[in-house]
Order: structure tokens, then C-alpha cells, then sequence
């Protein structure tokens, strides 16, 4: 039995980390947008002089060694490339060309690390980033934990995972920005173990988060889900049940239901019964309803069907009557865990705009107090929830 609920839910989690090619975090979140506003800016302050300026530029880093490059060739230079081997040529010239000059002569604080690498995640290209990655940064020019993480978002939305965990060991053996577990590049390198879902990604992901764990580092929530993930497609769900306890929320969406895969694949189906009690019990009319998905729900329904069978547990009604509630109550959704589990990391201002809505109709006046008054519970609503309380 046990055996057999491994290898289904193992099927189930390998299917998740199948997924086509997408960007881990907002283009707002890496600053994309905000490069991109720039872009079209210094477009206009150039107008028809955009071609005159390149051809200048060309001009400067294939002729004499005393032409000098200033800093605000470099950032024009960034924000007029367009998507031609040309301009790529250009870019990397002038950024050759900048390094081998003196230091002395910067006198600004301009970091173009991040910038440089927003302008290559805009064109897609992650060759050109990686070129430029290994030819300028080792004298630090790229050294910046941005950097790092907007590099490491192209390469997990190119499938090129592998390389997330080699661009990791870079930041661990330098030690950017005084850290060596930089809390975003570390979601993004368990996010390519589990999207890489080798058994030397599985090792490689585990390691790194016993290394957390000993130095007492506590990795964002989503980088807890994927390690939870990876352990469930590899066949280990104890140790997916401890890596998730670790999470303060516990009832978060992707926590909950990796934790119900766990222990469905561990017989462990009586403690599947609070988890669903948390879902279904009220705490409030204003306060979002809690959902899982249709593919969870159904591995659930087939733990409880095999125990039967096998007589593994005898105690079941509880969980068949949640299960029903879930499914009434509109509590059961079609999305997959795996769009779940890899949905972008939006900004805080995204979050705060998603927000709004409802912020504006608390904020209105009288408005929080007139939704309380309209609100009349459903006869569906006065006859589930009552019952849930008597399974205590």
C-alpha cells in the first residue's frame, strides 16, 4: 500500500514539474518595467539621432585605445540596443572597452550590473547575459545580488537549470554583497531542482537545505514548497512532511497541499482530517475562501478508496464527509498544484494593486460597515457549516 501511493503520487509530482518554460519572477519584480520605461525615454531624448550615436560608438571601441568610454555612453549604450548581432557586438565592446579603463576615472556611483542584465533579459537573450556574466565579472562589475537574480530567472525560464545551481555556487563561493544564501537566488535554485527533477538535483536540494538549516537560515516559503515538491516526486515524502513543518503558515496554499500528498502517500489519512477541518471551518464573511485542487483532492480520494480495501484504517467518515463539504461548498478548483507552485513572484506594489479593490471599498466610508449589513448567509452555507462543527 504504501509502495503503491509512493510511486502514484510520485507519477502525480513528476507530471507538476513538467510544465513549459516560464519566468519565475514578474518582469516588475526584476525591474524590467522600470528599465523598459527608461528605454523608450532615452529613445526620445535621442529621436532621429540613434543610428549617428551607434555608429559613433563603433567607432570609438574598434579605434584608438586613448577614445575614451564614459559612463553615460555606456548607459545610453543599454537602453538603445535593439535585438540585432550588431548591437549585441556593440554592447559587449563598449562594456570591454569601459572595464579596461582606469578606475580612477569613475567618479559616479552608477552600478550597471543589474541594468546591463535587465537589457538582455528584455531582448530573451540568455547567451548574451552569460557571455557577459563570465567575461565581465570577474572583477566584480556584475557583483551585485540583482544581478545574480535576474540572470538566474533566465536561465530557469530557458529550462537551462543546471546552470541556476552553477550561477549559486558562484554567489556561495563569493559571498556577494556579504551573503552567501541570498534568499531570492536561493527560490530560484530550488525551483530549478524541482523543475530539473534529477536525482542529482534531488541530492544537490537536499544538501542545500541542510546547509540552511545548520547555519539557521530560514528560505522564503515558495523555495520551502519546491524542496517539499522535489521530495514527493523522488519518492520521500517523510522527508517532504519535514521540510514543511518548518512553515510557520501552515495552511498556506501550496503548504497545505503538498502536506496532504505527504501524508496521503504515508497512510497517514487521520491527519489529513485537520488540515481539511481548517479549510472548511468559518472565520469570517469577508475573508477569502480557501480552496484545493481537483488533482489533490482526487489522490485523496484514491488514499481513502485503497485504505478501505486493505482495511488500513477504519476511521474514515470524517474525511469522506470533508471531502464532500469541499466539493459542495465550491471549495474544489480545476488550476493544477504545479501553476500554483510556479506562479510568478509578483513586486509589492503588484501585490498591493491586486489589493486595492477591496482596500477601496473598506476605505469608503461607511463601507465596511454596509457590506456587514448586507450580508445574509446563503441557506446552503446555514446547513454545511453547522454540521462541520459536530465532528469535534
Amino acid at each position: 500500500m504504501f509502495r503503491k501511493s509512493v510511486q502514484s503520487l510520485t507519477a502525480f509530482t513528476k507530471a507538476c514539474g513538467s510544465a513549459q518554460y516560464r519566468s519565475l519572477y514578474s518582469a516588475s519584480a526584476l525591474g524590467i518595467e522600470g528599465y523598459e520605461a527608461y528605454r523608450e525615454k532615452t529613445r526620445t531624448q535621442h529621436l532621429h539621432n540613434v543610428d549617428n550615436f551607434k555608429r559613433k560608438m563603433r567607432d570609438f571601441v574598434s579605434g584608438s585605445a586613448t577614445n575614451m568610454i564614459f559612463t553615460e555612453d555606456l548607459k545610453n549604450i543599454i537602453h538603445l540596443i535593439d535585438n540585432t548581432p550588431e548591437d549585441k557586438q556593440l554592447l559587449k565592446d563598449t562594456i570591454m572597452r569601459y572595464n579596461q579603463q582606469g578606475k580612477e576615472l569613475r567618479f559616479g556611483n552608477y552600478v550597471f550590473g543589474p541594468v546591463i542584465m535587465r537589457a538582455c533579459h528584455h531582448l530573451g537573450d540568455a547567451d548574451l547575459a552569460l557571455e557577459l556574466f563570465k567575461g565581465a565579472g570577474t572583477d566584480g562589475f556584475f557583483d551585485q545580488l540583482t544581478s545574480y537574480q535576474i540572470l538566474g530567472d533566465m536561465l530557469y525560464e530557458k529550462g537551462r537549470y543546471q546552470e541556476v545551481r552553477e550561477l549559486f555556487d558562484s554567489i556561495k563561493s563569493r559571498q556577494i554583497q556579504g551573503g552567501r544564501f541570498p534568499k531570492h537566488c536561493i527560490t530560484l535554485t530550488f525551483a530549478a531542482c524541482y523543475k530539473e527533477n534529477t536525482a542529482d538535483s534531488f541530492q544537490y536540494a537536499m544538501d542545500l537545505w541542510k546547509e540552511l538549516n545548520s547555519v539557521g537560515h530560514v528560505p522564503m516559503r515558495k523555495a520551502t514548497a519546491f524542496a517539499a515538491a522535489l521530495a514527493l516526486s523522488n519518492g520521500r515524502p517523510e522527508i517532504a512532511v519535514e521540510i514543511l513543518g518548518t512553515v510557520a503558515k501552515g495552511n498556506y496554499v501550496t503548504v497545505r497541499q503538498l502536506k496532504t500528498l505527504a501524508l496521503c502517500a504515508l497512510n497517514r489519512l487521520e491527519d489529513v482530517v485537520p488540515i481539511f477541518r481548517s479549510v472548511l471551518e468559518v472565520k469570517g464573511p469577508f475573508e477569502k475562501q480557501q480552496t484545493y485542487c481537483r488533482e489533490v483532492i482526487e489522490k485523496v480520494q484514491e488514499a481513502v478508496k485503497q485504505a478501505k480495501e486493505t482495511n488500513v484504517s477504519s476511521n474514515l467518515q470524517d474525511l469522506e464527509r470533508m471531502l464532500e463539504y469541499l466539493e459542495t461548498n465550491g471549495q474544489i478548483v480545476n488550476s493544477t498544484l504545479d501553476s500554483i507552485l510556479c506562479s510568478e513572484i509578483v513586486s509589492t506594489a503588484q501585490r498591493n494593486d491586486n489589493k486595492s479593490n477591496l482596500a477601496d471599498s473598506y476605505n469608503t466610508r461607511g463601507g465596511r460597515m454596509q457590506q456587514q449589513r448586507n450580508f445574509r448567509p446563503t441557506k446552503k452555507y446555514q446547513q454545511l457549516r453547522p454540521g462541520l462543527s459536530d465532528m469535534n
